[in-house]
């Protein structure tokens, strides 16, 4: 079994803000000084409260921990992406998994993580006014 990596008393992080069909989300993906991938998440919603609040910070314990005892970031983006509701595709947890990818994109490829977040932006917005 792996063990648990420690969380140290500060550590560099990346928020990010996505627009979702369930409002702004903003999600900060925080990197382990140790191993330089993705450690923790944190998700907040722009205007909400309640049980969209105490959901998001469920599955940001949940992925964190899961981070922590060495799942593979991929397999947490992966787990997370895809989930639709009655607002649609473009739910709260698919921007928390963007959010996500593009920290792990920046981390393996050096690039500038808002370039990667306009890029993607750009494509997603290209892909809807060719269909």
């Amino acid at each position: 079994m792996t063990p648990k990596l420690v969380r140290p008393s500060a550590a560099t992080g990346f928020t990010i803000a996505r627009h979702s069909n369930c409002g702004k989300v903003y999600t900060t993906v925080t990197v382990s000084p140790e191993t330089g991938s993705p450690m923790e998440i944190f998700i907040r919603f722009g205007k909400a409260g309640g049980c969209s609040s105490a959901m998001g910070d469920g599955i940001s314990r949940l992925v964190s921990y899961g981070l922590r005892s060495g799942l593979d970031p991929a397999d947490a983006v992966k787990a997370i992406s895809g989930i639709s509701c009655h607002l649609g595709s473009r739910t709260c947890l698919n921007s928390v998994a963007e959010s996500l990818w593009f920290v792990m994109q920046h981390l393996e490829t050096g690039q500038d993580i808002n370039n990667l977040i306009e890029e993607h932006d750009l494509g997603e917005a290209n892909l809807a006014i060719n269909q």
